[in-house]
């Protein structure tokens, strides 16, 4: 019986033993979705500091597949709107809808990152939120109060990460018939 017992306890303990864990990455997906709600809290955090009378951005479906669209057209060309001779596909893609109306602009970046290697979100976001801030163009639309609405696209092509936010606002003009 003593043996039996010092048998099992020799087992338990075994199972016990401290083993090497390894961390498990989220999909870059996921990550980059993490990224993309970051920099969205990133945003309107700015937008308050602002003080200038910006209501509270709404997430827009249709920006945000336009701006994943231009997201994803960058990073297959490697290459920011000036520098496509499509233009703006964020842009153009909005233009495709007859009921688009109202005035939209759009901030785009890209950074680098280490394929393999996990994605800060808040660095990421915040390395996206500093380029815009730095540059008088993004930062107005940054902090545009005339803009109600807003759509993040975030995609990674080798070792880049695009992003493109767009901003919009229907001027308070009627819906088209």
């Amino acid at each position: 019986m003593r043996v039996f017992r010092g048998l099992a306890l020799a087992l338990m303990l075994c199972g016990c033993a401290v083993r090497p864990t390894t961390t498990v990455q989220p999909p870059l997906q996921t990550q980059l979705e993490a990224v993309k709600e970051r920099l969205f809290v990133l945003v309107e955090a700015e937008r308050e500091r602002e003080k200038n009378g910006a209501k509270p951005l709404i997430i827009d479906p249709e920006l945000v597949h336009a701006a994943q669209t231009h997201s994803d057209d960058m990073a297959t060309k490697h290459s920011f709107d000036v520098g496509n001779p499509d233009g703006n596909l964020a842009i153009n893609t909005l233009l495709t809808n007859p009921k688009f109306r109202g005035y939209v602009a759009e901030n785009s970046a890209a950074q680098y990152f280490t394929p393999g290697t996990p994605l800060d979100a808040q660095r990421f976001a915040q390395g996206f939120l500093s380029i815009w801030e730095n540059s008088p163009d993004h930062r107005q639309n940054l902090t545009w109060p005339g803009f109600e609405r807003t759509g993040i696209g975030i995609t990674a092509d080798g070792n880049m990460v695009y992003a493109a936010e767009l901003f919009a606002t229907d001027l308070g003009l009627p819906e088209p018939q």
